[in-house]
């Protein structure tokens, strides 16, 4: 586990920004943390500290904001959020405000829409649907991969078509075998497999319970017809 960079993340509603947190981990193979959690910590350890959350009326969530007053000169950070607007706008400058009085340099920002139902968008039961979504799942780890090439991992050896990786980050509590409802998983002396991988219908909610980022699931396009193709005449599993 990268002990020199850290991912702070909140999100209230549904998810959006922990979605982009989670791809960012995955890829420096870093600790995500709620805001919550971060304010009780020393962060001053922390080279990185990456600040996101969705965007609440103009600016991040009042925790980070927060927490980036408690950040210091030697430290480095990269800032990211979701947001409802058709346009990202001005949104992240309150908080780029609040970390260059701090002298924090700032060494990257990301966004992406996100799924939101309020205001206006209560009238057509929310706007942006299923976003953020994998592709901006994997903008925002390219973008982690640009800023921060020191600590990302070397993905040019993946395979490439449908397959499930666990990568050394996992700890073996064997959350994904108890999730996974396709039994794509095993824990053999305290190592975790993906014994079935064929079998996996990328529900994704093995990466979604693992609270390591350990697990990787990627297919091309034409694996993913040969998915649907292979399952669509179950009727239950």
């Amino acid at each position: 586990m990268n002990q020199e960079a850290i991912i702070i993340c909140e999100t209230i509603y549904h998810g959006n920004t922990m979605k982009l947190a989670k791809a960012m981990a995955f890829t420096i193979n870093c600790e995500i943390v709620s805001a919550q959690q971060a304010l009780t910590m020393d962060l001053s350890k922390f080279k990185v500290v990456g600040l996101g959350s969705g965007i609440y009326f103009t600016s991040h969530h009042p925790r980070i904001m927060e927490i980036g007053r408690q950040l210091n000169a030697e430290q480095k950070t990269f800032i990211f959020s979701t947001h409802g607007a058709p346009f990202l706008g001005r949104y992240h400058v309150p908080l780029m405000e609040v970390l260059k009085k701090r002298n924090v340099e700032i060494i990257g920002e990301f966004s992406s829409k996100g799924f939101d139902c309020t205001g206006p968008f209560i009238i057509i039961n929310g706007g942006n649907k299923g976003k953020p979504n994998e592709n901006d799942e994997r903008k925002a780890m390219r973008f982690i991969t640009k800023i921060l090439p020191q600590y990302a991992k070397d993905l040019s050896d993946v395979p490439k078509g449908h397959f499930v990786n666990v990568n050394e980050a996992c700890v073996a509590c064997g959350l994904c075998t108890t999730v996974c409802p396709m039994n794509v998983f095993s824990v053999k002396e305290h190592v975790v497999q993906a014994q079935n991988d064929q079998n996996c219908i990328h529900c994704s909610l093995c990466q979604k319970a693992c609270p390591s980022q350990a697990i990787s699931i990627k297919h091309s396009f034409f694996e993913a017809i040969k998915i649907a193709q292979k399952h669509a005449g179950k009727k239950n599993l």
